[in-house]
């Protein structure tokens, strides 16, 4: 499977990737830090994140361990997950790399 073919990424997905590219969190952790990046306009209920992330960790784009206490899952990005994040921020480098000089330009 290919990094590209399930491009492009929701809003979430990405910013989901992204929170766990920085290091392995729980659920909580993910939902705060993705509310700590501002103004995304994405929400995550504690629900919506785990269907996010049970999806995730289908498609290999995360893993799971529980801590040494059995109370808390921490996730973690896979390699295959850091090619689909990385293959999404190439594209959309490369869309606003094409939008701005029409942008700069007019209106």
């Amino acid at each position: 499977m290919d990094a590209t073919d399930h491009l492009p990424l929701a809003p979430r997905d990405l910013l989901v990737l992204a929170v766990l590219a920085e290091g392995p969190m729980h659920g909580y952790g993910i939902i705060k830090e993705v509310e700590a990046r501002g103004s995304t306009g994405v929400r995550l209920d504690p629900a919506n994140l785990y269907r996010v992330l049970r999806r995730m960790r289908g498609l290999g784009w995360i893993q799971d361990e529980d801590d040494d206490e059995g109370r808390r899952r921490t996730h973690r990005i896979t390699r295959r997950g850091r090619a689909v994040l990385a293959a999404e921020l190439a594209r959309l480098e490369e869309l606003l790399a094409h939008t701005r000089p029409s942008v700069a330009g007019g209106a």
